[in-house]
C-alpha cells in the first residue's frame, strides 16, 4: 500500500491460498485408503511425484511447492502482456524456497497484518485437482477430502476468527457421503465450503449439482448459513478439447491455443455450473443459498446474462423466476486482475463483486492491496463494497 492509494477501511480478500505440506492429506487419512494419496520418487529423475489412486497428479508440475513461484510473477502473462512471446517458464522467473507464511497460520497472520488485510479466505492449491482423479472411487475421494479437511481445521481453522477463514473442500459425487462431511464441517463452525465448478460425475451417473438428490445438502447449507465457493479446479473439461483432436490435460500453463480460446478450464465450467443451478431451479427451492465464483474471472458474466435473458423471453414458463434477477440475488463474482471491471459493473450489481488477490500464487497480485489501483475510478463507497463489505456479506461476518 502506498501513500498515493490510501485505504481507510478494513480489507477482506476472497481469494488467498496456502500451500499444502507433505502430510496434509495423509496425517488423518484412514489407512484403508492409503493407496488413494501417495508420494513416490520417479526412478528416472529422482523427483517427487504424487499418485492419486493409480494416476499421476499432473495439474501442478511441482506438487511439493519447494521451490515455488513468487507472488505476482505471472501478472504480465495473465494480463496478456507477453509482447516478446516468452515461454510460461521464462515469464515465471526465478523460483524461490517456500516461505513459512505459505504453510503456517501464525506467520500468515503476521504477514496479512503487514499487508493491510483484515481477513481472507485461505483456499487450497493441491486439493483443486483431486476430484477428477478419483471419479471412479467415491469412498476414496471422501476419505482423502476428510483427511484434508481435518488438517485444514487443525492447522488453519475453518473459522477460528475473523482473520483467517479456511473453508473445507467438499464434493457432491456421493450424496450421502457429501451430507455426512458437510454435517461434520458445520459442527466445527465453518462459514463456507469449496466445490469445483463442474457437473457431478462418477459411478452413480452424471447429474447437475441442482439435481433434487442434493436438496438435503443444500438445505443444510441454508440452515447453517454456509456460503458456497466455486473455485477454479480440474473440472474435467479437457475432454472437450481432446474431442477436437488435441492432446491436452488440465495444467497451470495453457498448452493448447484452442484450450485457451475456449477457456475450458475457467470460463466454461463456471458458466455451465451457474446456468445449471439457475435453470434447474436450485435457488427457487433454496432461496437463501449464496454462491461465489472465485478465481474464475468475470469475462463469462455478460454472455451468461445475455443467454439467460434471451431464454427467459422465449420460454418464461421453463423458469421459476426471472433468471437474471436470480443471478443478481444469489451469485457473487471475483474478477481477475486482467478483467475489465467497468464492463463487469455494467452487468452486475456492485454489491455482488468480490476482491480476490490470489496471493501468494504467481498469477495473482504481488501484494493484495495493489487491487486498489485497478478501481481508482470508483467512488469511495463502491471501493469499500468491493474490498470489504461484499465479502463480509457473503459469509455474514458481523
Amino acid at each position: 500500500m502506498t501513500a498515493a492509494t490510501p485505504i481507510d477501511f478494513s480489507v477482506y480478500d476472497a481469494d488467498q491460498h496456502y500451500y499444502e505440506v507433505a502430510d496434509s492429506f495423509t496425517r488423518h487419512l484412514d489407512p484403508r485408503y492409503s493407496y488413494a494419496f501417495r508420494w513416490v520418487t520417479d526412478k528416472n529423475n529422482g523427483r517427487t511425484q504424487l499418485l492419486v489412486g493409480d494416476k499421476v497428479f499432473r495439474m501442478i508440475s511441482n506438487p511439493t511447492f519447494d521451490p515455488v513461484g513468487k507472488p505476482g510473477a505471472l501478472a504480465a502473462y495473465f494480463r496478456g502482456e507477453n509482447t516478446e512471446g516468452q515461454s510460461f517458464k521464462k515469464m515465471m522467473g526465478r523460483m524461490e524456497p517456500i516461505r513459512p507464511e505459505y504453510t503456517r497460520r501464525a506467520e500468515r497472520a503476521v504477514v496479512m497484518a503487514d499487508q493491510g488485510v483484515a481477513g481472507a479466505f485461505l483456499l487450497p492449491t493441491l486439493a483443486l485437482g483431486l476430484e477428477e482423479l478419483l471419479t471412479d472411487n467415491p469412498p476414496a475421494l471422501f476419505a482423502v477430502l476428510h483427511a484434508l479437511n481435518s488438517w485444514i481445521d487443525e492447522e488453519w481453522g475453518f473459522a477460528r476468527d475473523k482473520v483467517i477463514i479456511a473453508p473445507p473442500v467438499l464434493s457432491l459425487m456421493d450424496p450421502h457421503l457429501a451430507e455426512e462431511e458437510l454435517r461434520w464441517v458445520i459442527e466445527r463452525g465453518t462459514r463456507a465450503i469449496v466445490l469445483r465448478p463442474a457437473p457431478v460425475v462418477g459411478p452413480y451417473g452424471n447429474r447437475s449439482p441442482a439435481d433434487p438428490v442434493h436438496d438435503r445438502f443444500w438445505s443444510m447449507c441454508e440452515d447453517a448459513d454456509v456460503a458456497v465457493a466455486f473455485h477454479a479446479a480440474d473440472s474435467g473439461y479437457a475432454g472437450h478439447v481432446r474431442a477436437w483432436g488435441e492432446r491436452v490435460q488440465f495444467a497451470s500453463e495453457s498448452t493448447s491455443a484452442l484450450a485457451e480460446v475456449l477457456s475450458v478450464h475457467i470460463e466454461r465450467p463456471i458458466t455451465e455450473t451457474i446456468a445449471a443451478a439457475i435453470c434447474h431451479g436450485l435457488f427457487d427451492r433454496h432461496p437463501r443459498l449464496r454462491f461465489a465464483s472465485i478465481e474464475l474471472g468475470s469475462g463469462w458474466v455478460p454472455e451468461l446474462l445475455r443467454r439467460l435473458r434471451q431464454s427467459y423471453r422465449k420460454i418464461p414458463y421453463a423458469f421459476g423466476a426471472d433468471p437474471v434477477e436470480t443471478f443478481h440475488e444469489h451469485v457473487y463474482v471475483a474478477p481477475f486482475q486482467e478483467d475489465n471491471l467497468t464492463v463487469l459493473l455494467d452487468h452486475m450489481r456492485v454489491d455482488r463483486v468480490l476482491f480476490g488477490s490470489d496471493w501468494p500464487h504467481p498469477e495473482g497480485f504481488a501484494r493484495p492491496t495493489d487491487f486498489i489501483a485497478d478501481i481508482a475510478e470508483l467512488s469511495s463507497v463502491d471501493k469499500k463494497k468491493l474490498m470489504s463489505d461484499n465479502f463480509r456479506s457473503l459469509i455474514t461476518l458481523p
